[in-house]
């Protein structure tokens, strides 16, 4: 049950964190899909670090759903960039970003788990 809480409570925690980035990122560049962009990124980047390090040194479990499942959740949320894809594609024309962003949203976001995943382990 204690699990369940501090998954709620971390999740409440990114996405805190997340709106502060997103309120920035409007302010610096006039939109906020650069910011669900970089959370994503960052989000998978961290995911990976943590889950080399769970095979590496044995990091507790529990750990690893806290911070994925309640923190990089609330930080991240993937629907988001579904929303961003579907008000990019609105203006005539806007498919093409929209599919541009959707594709590299995907795969820069697995690039970066491996990253950190492959890191870890090649730098341990």
């Amino acid at each position: 049950m204690w699990v369940s809480i501090l998954v709620i409570v971390t999740s409440a925690f990114g996405t805190a964190l997340r709106f502060c980035q997103d309120r920035l990122f409007c302010r610096l560049k006039g939109n906020t899909a650069m910011s669900i962009f970089a959370a994503s990124l960052i989000a998978c980047l961290v995911c990976g670090i943590l889950n080399a390090l769970v095979t590496l040194v044995e990091v507790s479990p529990l750990l690893l759903e806290i911070v994925c499942a309640g923190f990089l959740c609330g930080y991240s949320s993937f629907a988001v960039i579904s929303t961003v894809a579907a008000l990019l594609a609105r203006p005539k024309g806007g498919w093409k970003k929209s599919l541009f962003y959707s594709f590299s949203s995907f795969l820069l976001s697995l690039c970066f788990y491996f990253i950190g995943f492959f890191g870890v382990l090649i730098l341990h």
